[in-house]
């Protein structure tokens, strides 16, 4: 009798809990959700900068290119150190030898090149004339023969809290459009069902390539010195949030 009475006690639970199961779907089924994306935005001025320099000679021997390059490095070095900028914001990023040919009819050796590029940060461009400072070392590094600037990039140190703000903003605008299609449709928003990272980034206002042919337009100014806007940066993040409607 006892296993009889489990049985029939089973019996009771799995149809209470089908039940349940099947209300549930049901429900779920007839919940209204939407979801969008929010994109926010901080304009933000930088307060440093990176750049990226090319020296480069090409000579009879690999030596004697190296020895060149060695000697427009030491005057770089020196450019930046008089600039007060640190050794831990000076590196070499590659060290490269490689034959030159060149091509007419047929190839024809050249001599051999070497080639080392090197890049460096300046930070606390908005203070104390650090803009100015900028300009000076650009003004020093382009009398170099043989240099290549090759890009300028702008930058934040800490942007720690202007993603923040982004992110808050981001939230708001997906709130704001989700409330507009809710309304749209005789609804409101009930909760939040989900929110999810779609991606953020950082747009500085400029990245350009410079070679000789600007050195040697700038060598022809006399007292004019290098002008270099620093606009402002774009920190922006966007997110793809869920709601549930009622």
């Amino acid at each position: 009798m006892k296993a009889k009475y489990y049985q029939v006690i089973y019996l009771i639970l799995i149809t209470v809990l089908l039940i349940t199961a099947c209300g549930n779907e049901k429900e779920q089924k007839n919940q209204s959700t939407i979801t969008v994306y929010g994109n926010g935005t901080v304009l933000v001025q930088p307060d440093m900068i990176q750049m990226s320099i090319t020296l480069s000679m090409v000579a009879r021997t690999t030596k004697i290119a190296q020895e060149s390059v060695n000697t427009m490095v030491r005057q770089v070095l020196t450019i930046l150190k008089e600039a007060g900028i640190e050794d831990k914001n000076i590196s070499t990023a590659s060290l490269t030898f490689r034959s030159e040919y060149e091509y007419t009819t047929r190839r024809v050796l050249v001599g051999q090149r070497a080639e080392q590029r090197l890049t460096f940060s300046i930070e606390n461009i908005n203070n104390d004339n650090k803009n100015e400072k900028v300009s000076v070392i650009m003004d020093q590094l382009i009398q170099i023969n043989g240099i290549e600037l090759d890009h300028i990039n702008f930058g934040i140190k800490n942007n720690t809290e202007y993603f923040i703000r982004s992110r808050e903003l981001a939230y708001q605008k997906a709130v704001e459009k989700a409330t507009q299609y809710a309304e749209l449709s005789n609804l409101k928003i009930k909760k939040v069902l989900s929110i999810s990272e779609a991606g953020n980034q950082q747009n500085a206002p400029i990245s350009n390539r410079f070679t000789n042919a600007l050195a040697d337009v700038e060598m022809s100014r006399q007292a004019d010195s290098t002008i270099i806007p620093t606009g402002e940066l774009e920190i922006s993040t966007s997110i793809l949030v869920a709601f549930l409607l009622e």
